[in-house]
């Protein structure tokens, strides 16, 4: 890995093709998450990989998975905006809409806890919402984690365990507040 990172660096586009290949499914997956439009996730990787492209400094940096995923989220982000307008227009829309059936009901609650989880991990400190999205969420191995944010182990799993007890107490205070 650590030659093709090189040699893509260097400009070889046989290693920049190798080195998509490797990141493009994980990529993928953290931008279906973000964006949750596979076509607009498709769209954001591939902007990411444009960008690393002309970016040999990027590549050569143990984090360049990290830098990548920040691309592909900022993407995602930028191709929301405007979804996030329509879909306060059509708020009032739904409200209009009969009372959902029991299996709508299972489906709002789940949503819903999954949008408390989000909210939780948004609201924690950077270094802690980072380390929990790459571990937890884009379920990266405890060295590719390291690779990612440049770090040791000991670092990492440090990092880790405090990050999840800060969304364990910001869960708790999301609770605490919701009852």
């Amino acid at each position: 890995m650590r030659e093709e990172i090189a040699a893509a660096a260097a400009g070889d586009d046989a290693a920049l093709t190798a080195l998509v290949r490797s990141y493009h499914a994980r990529l993928l997956r953290h931008g279906q998450r973000v964006c949750r439009d596979p076509d607009d996730a498709d769209d954001a990787v591939q902007e990411a990989f444009v960008r690393l492209a002309v970016r040999p400094d990027v590549v050569r940096h143990p984090a360049a998975l990290s830098w990548l995923m920040t691309v592909v989220r900022h993407a995602c982000a930028r191709l929301l905006r405007p979804l996030a307008r329509r879909s306060r227009v059509f708020g009032a829309i739904l409200e209009e809409i009969e009372a959902p059936s029991p299996k709508a009901d299972e489906a709002l609650a789940r949503f819903e806890m999954i949008r408390t989880v989000h909210t939780a991990i948004a609201a924690l400190p950077a270094r802690s919402r980072e380390i929990v999205i790459l571990r937890d969420l884009e379920g990266l191995s405890g060295e590719e984690t390291c690779a990612a944010l440049g770090i040791d182990l000991a670092a990492m799993k440090s990092r880790l365990h405090r990050a999840r007890a800060e969304l364990r107490a910001e869960l708790a205070r999301t609770s605490d507040r919701a009852g």
